[in-house]
């Protein structure tokens, strides 16, 4: 596949054209190394095609941030993009290739392996923090859409994302950016220096040292119109006004009755839509967006013993902080008693018996549920702060005719989520009880409580992780071997042994479930890695080029794995390159798959309680805590990958590429789906007892037929060796240029990712069911971009199109009956962009994201209630400029 970026202009590197490249020695190239194998070439299209996103394409693109630039890719899906509140792994930004999460993806820089992020993500996938790699230090990109596990081992099933930084730079380089939402919030800057000292080729060294900072401010509902009004029953989805707040909702469990306002409501009073209860609608101003500080230094140095001989070390320091705002703190559901002997003069203020003699009030010894938050206290806030440190050393050089190299690898990540204004459960329970009874405690019929009352119901807590990964690899190549059929053939071979271990430790008070509406996360666990591979080049004919790899891994928590790899390339005539592979791979178990304990929330459908409440759409979601726990006696995750595609270029300025993919997972490694488990907790054995449910009410069930069951609380769902994907797909490439003579030159790129099929079961022993054609599966993404180039500027649009899906989030979802067959339609967002160097040390670069300020999608089911683009297309038109001064 040589699939290309069209949005930002990647470079494709095409077939080799002309009797220069031809007919002279190869020893006259200069050969390279590219991700995907260990064998340095002179012709960039091998057997396994490699996209390249360069310096220059990286600042057309008009991304602040690496996983901006990669979410530009149509085959590319991000995962966290650092913006999600409610993630395990707040603050990280990751992405996944052929629609895997990100797992999946291996993530390289400088062609070797980082630590994993300290948090997990969804509790259990583990990945690397995009957002510790700064945009500024990146020279280029490697993309790998294939499974590599016989050249990189485990994670490389989807393929691999290597990012490389200068090497051998002499002068000072500055950079400089600046972004800003339309509205005036989201606003980011950002900065950087490189300076490198010595050449290596004359002075025998050289030192790069690159210093860089960051910063994005937060996003606000109240700046935009989509944002602005929480109720989006406009756009067909569910009421998100705050009901908890000035002075808050009741609701009587006991009689099963609609719910209604706290007497002095100072904001509308209406009846949702999706409950029936009137409530007090108050319309919040909500942070959409984290607030981002970001900066690192980093340096290279290389030292030239003699000939080729190389001692090289790299050092990094990257440190982060994110602050995520959330809602006011609030009661955890609080239930209250109402007794004889209450003095709190609200109580008496409640409504009565209605004219028809239906209850619409309270009664003495009714349980009530006070929806109220502590508004009196400030929005609650986590801070994450990531610090990353990266050191490697090694040599590189020559052995006979051998390319050698060897290098140790240290990697940290250590991480700190404080949350600020978290409600102790316990005391916030007494005070409001105490309250409700006139004992001097937190009165929830009083407009405002003094601080003497709030303070001592809130607390700070803090989670802390490190993630630490050490390698120690050995590696030799010879590109011309020995020859065969007249030409060279190549072979590389190495060993590495590697350690890796996390320790994510909660807050002692979420493990001892004091904090209301929280869960907990805890993981300790380490591993051993011990690796040997080798790869062969074989020109099999004077056209045609084989790749032979095999792996075999041995990891002391579970065992081996052997991963072998064959990859044809044929060229039949100097126009045409076919080109295919079929490998295995494998993920081996993360380790807190292995060994965590985690209390989570999720988001169900209860159709046993929906079904007879009327509840349909949205206002059937509930959220009751999820226990998840490793099981070390999981086994690694198997993959077989295929490939075979067609690169044509029959001119020096047109080529296209069509390439076809395919990938057949077994024993994929999940918590068994939360759903299933409710949707058969009354078929399959032994279902009922992972369900937990409050106690039945009798007077509910009795105005609502057909309700047999409490309200749900928490789901137990193990992890296990249970699933299956099978994916196939196709990467579309075409590229033409025009020249206009003395007027410049057209250029045009389309870039398409078309999901073919997309099947997956999530649960023991069933076949694999389509989740294709839904909003976490769409069929296709696609990217076409027109540029007009003259001399040293360029103008360029970008159409960026989603695919149309079902309104629903998984179609395996469908037999809610709220269900329909509408649809998302379809969506196209514009990017402009202007890229000029008035000068030889000066280039400026000018652009527009979502030029025409396309309206936003949105989605509501049940499990899926939300706007379906990403944040930063959301909020509309953001403008940005940067620029880049080489000082002489």
């Amino acid at each position: 596949m040589a699939s290309a970026i069209a949005a930002i202009g990647l470079m494709h590197v095409p077939l080799a054209f002309g009797a220069d490249q031809t007919t002279a020695p190869s020893d006259s190239l200069e050969r390279v190394t590219i991700t995907g194998s260990n064998i340095s070439r002179v012709n960039k299209e091998g057997p396994t095609a490699v996209e390249i996103i360069k310096r220059t394409d990286i600042e057309k693109s008009g991304a602040s941030t690496v996983v901006e630039l990669l979410s530009k890719l149509p085959s590319v899906s991000v995962e966290l993009s650092g913006n999600d509140s409610n993630s395990f792994a707040r603050g990280a930004a990751s992405v996944g290739l052929r629609g895997l999460g990100a797992k999946y993806t291996l993530i390289l820089l400088n062609g070797r392996r980082l630590a994993n992020y300290g948090f997990a993500n969804n509790a259990e996938d583990t990945f690397v923090d995009l957002n510790s790699l700064p945009l500024a230090a990146i020279e280029s990109v490697e993309i790998l859409r294939d499974g590599a596990s016989a050249i990189y081992g485990s994670d490389a099933v989807a393929g691999v994302i290597n990012f490389k930084t200068k090497r051998n730079y002499q002068g000072v380089e500055a950079t400089a950016n600046l972004g800003s939402n339309e509205k005036g919030d989201g606003g980011t800057a950002g900065a950087s220096v490189t300076a490198g000292w010595g050449d290596l080729d004359k002075e025998g060294q050289n030192l790069l040292l690159t210093v860089d900072v960051f910063r994005r401010n937060p996003l606000y509902s109240d700046k935009h119109d989509a944002t602005a009004n929480r109720d989006f029953g406009r756009f067909g989805g569910s009421d998100g006004r705050s009901i908890d707040r000035y002075l808050g909702s009741l609701t009587d469990l006991t009689t099963g009755e609609h719910g209604f306002p706290i007497p002095g409501c100072r904001g509308t009073v209406g009846v949702s839509r999706d409950t029936h209860d009137t409530r007090c609608f108050t319309n919040p101003v909500i942070r959409l967006s984290p607030k981002v500080l970001r900066g690192g230094i980093s340096a290279i140095f290389t030292k030239r013993l003699n000939g080729q001989d190389e001692l090289f070390a790299e050092a990094s320091y990257s440190h982060s902080e994110s602050t995520t705002e959330f809602g006011l703190p609030a009661f955890d559901s609080a239930f209250i008693g109402k007794t004889a002997g209450s003095t709190n003069p609200g109580l008496a203020n409640l409504p009565g018996p209605s004219a028809d003699g239906s209850l619409s009030g309270f009664t003495l010894g009714d349980q009530l549920r006070i929806s109220r938050s502590i508004y009196e206290a400030a929005p609650r806030q986590n801070k994450v702060t990531s610090d990353s440190v990266r050191l490697v050393g090694g040599w590189r050089g020559e052995i006979g005719k051998w390319d050698s190299e060897a290098a140790i690898s240290l990697n940290q990540n250590r991480l700190s989520d404080v949350g600020s204004n978290a409600v102790l459960k316990n005391e916030s329970s007494a005070s409001l009880q105490s309250g409700l009874l006139g004992s001097g405690g937190y009165d929830p019929f009083a407009y405002w409580n003094p601080p003497s009352v709030v303070n001592p119901l809130l607390t700070s807590v803090e989670r802390v992780a490190i993630s630490r990964l050490g390698t120690v690899d050995w590696k030799m190549s010879a590109p011309d071997l020995f020859s065969f059929n007249g030409a060279p053939v190549g072979f590389a071979w190495g060993a590495q042994a590697s350690h890796e271990s996390i320790d994510d430790r909660p807050d002692p008070l979420t493990v001892a479930n004091k904090i209301a509406g929280t869960g907990a996360n805890s993981s300790k666990a380490s591993r051993s890695v011990y690796s040997l591979y080798g790869e062969f080049n074989v020109p099999l004919m004077k056209q045609l080029e084989m790749q032979l790899a095999l792996r075999g891994d041995h990891y002391s928590d579970f065992g081996n794995s052997i991963n072998p790899k064959i990859a044809l390339a044929w060229r039949p005539s100097e126009q045409i390159l076919l080109r295919g592979s079929a490998t295995t791979s494998f993920k081996a178990p993360t380790l807190p798959e292995i060994a965590s304990t985690t209390t989570a929330y999720t988001t169900v459908a209860d159709r046993a309680r929906c079904g007879p409440l009327g509840y349909v759409g949205a206002a059937c979601s509930y959220s009751p805590k999820v226990y998840l726990q490793g099981n070390p006696d999981l086994k690694a995750e198997k993959a077989n990958n295929y490939s075979f595609g067609v690169v044509w270029q029959p001119a020096k300025d047109l080529s296209a590429s069509l390439d076809w993919y395919g990938i057949k997972q077994r024993n994929t490694i999940q918590s068994l789906d939360a759903q299933y488990i409710l949707d058969n907790e009354d078929i399959i054995p032994g279902y009922a007892a992972l369900i937990g449910r409050d106690p039945r009410n009798p007077a509910l069930e009795r105005r609502n037929p057909g309700l047999n069951k409490g309200r749900i609380n928490s789901i137990t769902s193990p992890y296990i060796n249970v699933g299956r994907t099978d994916l196939q797909g196709l990467d579309l490439d075409v590229k033409y240029d025009i020249g206009l003579g003395s007027w410049g030159k057209l250029k045009f790129r389309e870039v398409n990712n078309y999901t073919l099929s997309f099947k997956q079961s999530t649960t023991p022993g069933a076949d694999p069911v389509s989740r294709l054609d839904s909003l976490n599966h769409p069929r296709w993404h696609n990217s076409f971009r027109t540029a007009y180039e003259y001399a040293t500027h360029e103008l360029a649009l970008t159409a960026r199109t989603y695919a149309s899906t079902r309104n629903i989030d998984d179609p395996t979802h469908s037999q809610d009956p709220a269900i329909t067959n509408a649809r998302i339609p379809s969506y196209t967002v514009w990017d402009l962009n202007f890229n000029t160097r008035p000068t030889k040390s000066l280039t400026l670069n000018f652009g527009v994201n979502n030029l025409f300020d396309k309206a936003p999608v949105y989605a509501n089911t049940a499990y899926s209630d939300t706007f379906v683009q990403s944040t930063n297309d959301l909020v509309g038109r953001y403008v940005y400029a940067n620029m880049r001064y080489q000082f002489q």
